[in-house]
């Protein structure tokens, strides 16, 4: 049953438009799975005092901290406690979801075995539709979003919007690389499909944090290594597959033909919507995402000054006090999680967030620290440009770093936990 359940969290978190709206507010998939996981922990006798003990670890307890700097940040000024308590509950969920996990000890390798084993399906089916979606001119567009800056159907696939969808595949990418990276077979097939997965997305954000995380790992595992074990060559083999993989099929797509957009294609997007600028990739600092988002952080800023610089404005009430710059009647909405959090927490909230970062850091187990810092790197970078911490793939890879090493991983994979 406990495995059934870890199944259907980590397949929910890879859902992120399935919802349906309940009592006024969104519900989505991958916040219902996670309350069911933990309600089966508490009621299973053997695995209750697991979760309960689980709930005084200092990444559980760090994370509890700012949830409830939040709360008080949110009561104190927030004009709608509505919206504050969307996203409250929300992480209040992703609380529930880390600390579940935490709590299966060596049994949560099930949730990353199970998201792995995504990576390639997610990364295939990604490019397929993109395909489908442009030589179709928009007439078979499911899975996609039109990309209104380019005129061209960006891969969305399940997920909320392109560049999550990336950034989703790009994070499990990391722990495949960390965990399969020997396995030469599956790394060729990966290194095939998951650059194709991000060349249908259209967000070369994502490739920069994919290639820097990577660059991360191997430089982390190799001064490791050469300290504390006999040198091996295997262990760079997935990573160097998965970026001579990204830099074949980013050469080859440059001599693709462009994709138009046909007559009965939907209308274009306005590039100032929330939903349209959460596309990653435009580097143009005067216009564009980029140039979007410096907008979006000017207006915030006038809002971060005094007690409200310190203590915040109120969790997710930015589009309360503020419209789309550029779009009249639309709410403002900040996509920058550094910002984001900013603006909501102020610099107590900040300084807690960060400290909940170093405690988890601090506990991955140490084989398992070059994997923890290229996910680090690699999120923290896309999270400058947006905003996805709640998300429960974040914390199902958040678990997965901190999870006991196994002794199946000792036998299976002796290079990396030598």
């Amino acid at each position: 049953m406990t495995f059934a359940l870890v199944m259907v969290v980590v397949t929910t978190s890879f859902l992120g438009r399935l919802s349906f709206e309940l009592w006024g507010f969104t519900v989505r998939g991958e916040q219902v799975a996670p309350i069911i996981l933990v309600g089966w922990l508490l009621v299973d006798p053997r695995r209750r005092h697991d979760f309960v003990h689980t709930l005084r670890h200092p990444a559980v307890v760090a994370l509890a901290a700012f949830i409830v700097w939040n709360v008080f940040a949110s009561f104190l000024f927030s004009p709608s406690l509505t919206k504050s308590i969307s996203i409250l509950a929300w992480f209040a969920i992703d609380l529930l979801l880390l600390a579940g996990l935490m709590s299966l000890g060596e049994r949560a390798v099930w949730a990353e075995r199970i998201g792995i084993r995504f990576v390639v399906p997610w990364a295939a089916a990604g490019f397929a539709m993109y395909l489908v979606a442009n030589v179709s001119g928009g007439n078979v567009a499911w899975g996609t979003d039109l990309d209104s800056l380019y005129q061209v159907y960006v891969a969305r696939l399940t997920a909320g919007e392109a560049n999550i969808y990336a950034s989703i595949l790009v994070l499990w990418t990391l722990l495949l690389v960390a965990g399969k990276g020997y396995k030469r077979r599956w790394m060729i097939v990966a290194a095939v499909t998951v650059p194709l997965g991000l060349v249908g997305s259209q967000t070369r954000t994502a490739v920069f944090c994919m290639i820097l995380g990577l660059a991360v790992y191997v430089g982390y595992e190799f001064a490791r290594r050469r300290r504390h074990t006999r040198w091996r060559g295997e262990f760079w083999f997935g990573p160097a597959a998965i970026i001579v993989g990204v830099l074949v099929a980013y050469g080859a797509s440059s001599n693709l033909p462009e994709f138009g957009v046909a007559e009965t294609a939907p209308a274009v997007q306005d590039t100032t919507v929330p939903q349209t600028q959460d596309k990653l990739g435009d580097v143009n600092l005067q216009g564009g995402t980029i140039g979007f988002r410096v907008t979006v952080a000017k207006v915030a800023a006038e809002d971060m000054n005094g007690v409200n610089l310190w203590l915040g404005n109120g969790t997710n009430t930015f589009g309360v006090r503020h419209e789309q710059p550029g779009s009249p009647g639309v709410p403002g909405h900040l996509i920058m999680l550094p910002v984001q959090i900013l603006y909501d927490v102020g610099i107590v909230g900040l300084s807690l967030i960060l400290v909940f970062g170093a405690v988890v850091l601090y506990h991955v187990p140490w084989r398992r620290r070059p994997i923890a810092a290229a996910v680090a790197v690699s999120f923290l970078t896309a999270a400058t440009l947006t905003s996805m911490f709640w998300f429960s793939a974040i914390w199902i890879v958040f678990a997965a770093l901190l999870r006991p090493v196994t002794d199946d991983e000792r036998v299976e994979s002796p290079q990396l936990y030598s």
